[in-house]
Order: structure tokens, then sequence, then C-alpha cells
């Protein structure tokens, strides 16, 4: 039996818009704040850079601003050469936030199914993401935040999806078993692979059919949960 239902945020509860278009605007608020500074690669040659540092944790010593993101952008700072400008990292952090913002979308199902789910299940939210407060935000703005029992973000805790501790986290915030929780995620490694292996039943959402060969449980909208779960 189900008792909890934990959800990823981003492609998941909240929709991507042009997810190509969205990325170049937002990475291009990145490199506005590296010209701030005196730096001015090919865009190109910078969004490789700036991909390799994204995806490349801080190291412990590393790690001492408020958000992983603000840490990383103050990195790829140093790998050009660059002085620790933290007004000009800020700068960059949200206009690239702000970019994306305008590259998301609440689906019209998304709210009507979190009450119904709500009515029967423990709702738990589980998203990676190095800036928290931009999260924060967002599920303020969208009206999120009260249809959850608890909200764990990645850049809180400073523990990333699939590992297994932000899974064992949120199943002791709703209190249940992992055979007893569904995960629903969009992403085959952080969160498919991530919530089977602490023995959750996964459920793929694939908004925009980018995973045909998948042959597991699989969504298109997250209203098709309602019907997957017999609520």
């Amino acid at each position: 039996m189900i008792k909890a239902v934990l959800l990823d945020l981003f492609g998941t509860v909240v929709a991507y818009g042009d997810i190509e278009a969205g990325t170049r605007e937002a990475w291009t608020g990145i490199l506005d704040a590296l010209r701030l500074l005196g730096a001015d690669p090919p865009y190109e040659a910078f969004a490789a850079d700036w991909q390799a540092q994204f995806l490349t944790p801080l190291r412990p010593e590393e790690d001492t601003e408020a958000t992983l993101f603000l840490g990383k952008v103050l990195r790829l700072f140093r790998s050009y050469g660059l002085p620790e400008d933290r007004a000009a990292a800020l700068h960059g952090v949200n206009a690239c936030i702000n970019a994306w913002d305008r590259h998301l979308a609440l689906p019209e199902d998304v709210l009507p199914t979190l009450r119904a789910l709500r009515e029967r299940h423990a709702l738990a939210l589980v998203s990676n993401f190095d800036h928290p407060p931009c999260v924060r935000r967002l599920l303020k703005r969208l009206d999120l935040a009260p249809h959850f029992d608890a909200i764990l973000i990645s850049g809180e805790l400073r523990i990333d999806k699939p590992d297994p501790r932000i899974f064992a986290r949120a199943l002791e915030m709703v209190g249940c078993a992992p055979e007893e929780a569904l995960f629903v995620g969009d992403n085959l490694d952080a969160d498919i692979a991530g919530a089977r292996a602490v023995g959750c039943r996964a459920v793929l959402i694939d908004m925009q059919g980018r995973h045909g060969a998948y042959d597991g449980e699989r969504i298109t909208a997250l209203g098709d949960l309602l019907g997957l779960l017999g609520s």
C-alpha cells in the first residue's frame, strides 16, 4: 500500500518550456557577469566551461558561500583568473535564475492532482537545486508549498539525488518505509535509479517524450498518477 508520494520539482511538478532557449538565456546571465569583470569568451567556449563548473561538485573547502550555485560562479571566476567579486557573481546568479523562471510553467492539472493525492497520501517534494532561495520563491509564487508535508532541497541539505540520504530523509519526514512510498521524477539517474536503490516504487514522468526506450512505469502528465494509484 502506498502511503506517501514523493515528487521531483522541475520537469515533474513544474514544466519546462523550450529547454534549449531557456538554457542559453539563463547561461548568458552568467556570461554577462564575466563581462562585467573584463572577460568576454565566445558563448560556445564559455558554455563548455560553465557546464563543467556547474556539474562538478564543490570541494568542502570551496563550499563557503550561502548557496552552492554562488560558489560555483565564483569558482568559474577563478578559473578565468578573475577576482572573486560577489556583487558580479550575484548579478549573474539572479540573471540566470530569472531567465529560467521565464521558461517554466505550472500545468493546469498539477494543483487538482496534488489536492487529490493529499487526501489519501502524504506528499513530499524532493528537488535537486543549487540555489534554494529560487525554489522557495517559486513555490510561494505558484502557491505550491501548502500542498506538501515535507520539502527537501538538495542545496539546503548539501545532499543531491541519487544519494540515498536525501530519500531517507524524505521518508523519515513523511513517516513511511521505502516500500510504502512512490517517487515520481523526470530524470532516469537522479530520480528513477535513486528511488529504486532505496526501495521505493519509481514512476518516470516524461512530458516531452524524451525517453521512448524506457520500459518501466511511466506517465506523461502528473494527473495520470491518479489513475496509476487508483485515486
